[in-house]
């Protein structure tokens, strides 16, 4: 997972990746429960990852943006053509990256007291 993280990351305005994730969420279909997990686990993390007043460990900001470009991102494989399995990697990923900063995303709820989640 780690590796795949390297891979995907590299600079990015947050405002062009919310552009990035807004346009990939929608030609994602919530078919399977783990495709709308993953889409609700994305819409966390970019919100997380785009709150001005949250200061966010630099490791999970790097990794909060990876998980996001790897799952914007097209994969040239037949796999990830296949909307039921293809993003299973993706879901995976993100889920990852969500366990991996699991404090993180606690301490930006504790601190967040009014969050109301976007769930579609």
């Amino acid at each position: 997972m780690e590796e795949k993280l390297e891979k995907s990351y590299r600079q990015v305005e947050i405002r062009e990746l919310g552009k990035l994730l807004e346009k990939k969420l929608r030609s994602v279909p919530p078919t399977m429960e783990y495709v709308r997990n993953l889409i609700l686990d994305a819409k966390m993390l970019y919100r997380i990852l785009s709150d001005e007043e949250f200061e966010l460990k630099e490791e999970a900001r790097k990794d909060f943006i990876s998980a996001l470009l790897y799952f914007i991102e097209e994969k040239d494989s037949l796999r990830d053509k296949i909307p039921i399995i293809g993003y299973w990697d993706d879901y995976k990923l993100v889920r990852y990256v969500k366990n991996k900063h699991k404090e993180e995303i606690d301490r930006y709820f504790s601190e967040v007291k009014h969050f109301i989640a976007n769930y579609f």
